[in-house]
C-alpha cells in the first residue's frame, strides 16, 4: 500500500481547511482517478463540511487541477535546483537522478496521480497533463538536454545519442514509478517501501555513471 503525503502540498498563508483539502484530493484522486474520486469521501477525509471543499474550490475539476498543478510544481523545483548547482556535468546529472528519488520519498502518490491522468488523457481527452508538460515537463527537458551536450562537449560523457539518451533516462527514474502497476505485477513487490526507492536509486545512479562517464570514481568506465 502506497503511504499518503503526509507534508502540506504547500505551506504558508493557506488556511489549514485549504491544505487539508488537497491533501486528502491527492489520495482521492491517486488511488481511485478523477471519475472514481468523490467529493464527499474527500471532505471526509480531509475532516471538514463538504460544503467547504466548493468554498475553496469551485468545481471537482478545479480541485483536481490544483493538485497536478501542486505535484508538478513540486517536482519541477526539486529537479530544478540539481541543474543549477554550480557544478560539473556528471555532478549535476547524478543531482538530477537523485532529486527525483528525493521528490517520490516525499510524495509517494505522485506517480499513481499521474499514471491515473494518463488514463483519463486516453479515455476523456483530459487537458492538465498537457498544461503540465508545457509548464513543467518541456523546460526540465530542454535542461537535461543542454547538460548532456555540455557534458559531451567537455568529455565528461561519452559521444551519446542525445535523444534516445533523455528517453532512456527517463525510463529509469520516472517511468520505472508511473509503470508502477505493471512493474508490481511482474514483480510481485511494493515500489515504495524506503529501502525498496534506496535500493532503486543506487542500482539507477550506478547505471547512469557507468552508461555515460568517461569517468567514473576517478576509474575510466568500461566502453561501450
Amino acid at each position: 500500500m502506497v503511504a499518503v503525503v503526509e507534508k502540506p502540498i504547500k505551506s504558508g498563508a493557506e488556511p489549514a481547511s485549504r491544505l487539508a483539502i488537497l491533501r486528502a484530493a491527492t489520495e482521492e484522486f491517486a488511488l481511485k482517478g478523477y471519475a472514481g474520486a468523490r467529493t464527499e469521501g474527500i471532505a471526509r477525509e480531509a475532516g471538514v463540511k463538504h460544503a467547504l471543499v466548493f468554498y475553496h474550490f469551485k468545481t471537482k475539476e478545479q480541485l483536481y487541477s490544483e493538485v497536478l498543478e501542486d505535484i508538478f510544481s513540486e517536482w519541477f523545483e526539486c529537479v530544478f535546483r540539481a541543474f543549477d548547482q554550480k557544478a560539473s556535468a556528471q555532478e549535476r546529472l547524478l543531482a538530477y537522478v537523485n532529486s527525483y528519488f528525493d521528490f517520490i520519498v516525499e510524495f509517494p502518490l505522485a506517480p499513481k496521480l499521474v499514471q491515473q491522468e494518463q488514463l483519463r488523457q486516453c479515455s476523456a481527452r483530459s487537458q492538465p497533463l498537457h498544461r503540465m508538460v508545457e509548464r513543467y515537463i518541456r523546460p526540465v527537458h530542454r535542461k537535461l538536454v543542454a547538460l548532456l551536450r555540455e557534458g559531451i562537449s567537455s568529455r565528461e560523457f561519452h559521444d551519446l545519442d542525445i535523444e534516445h539518451c533523455t528517453r532512456s533516462i527517463s525510463a529509469l527514474i520516472v517511468f520505472y514509478f508511473t509503470s508502477n502497476l505493471a512493474v508490481e505485477s511482474l514483480k510481485g513487490v511494493d515500489l515504495y517501501p524506503r529501502p525498496r526507492i534506496e535500493a532503486r536509486r543506487k542500482a539507477v545512479l550506478d547505471f547512469v555513471s557507468k552508461a555515460l562517464f568517461t569517468v567514473a570514481d576517478g576509474h575510466e568506465s568500461r566502453k561501450a
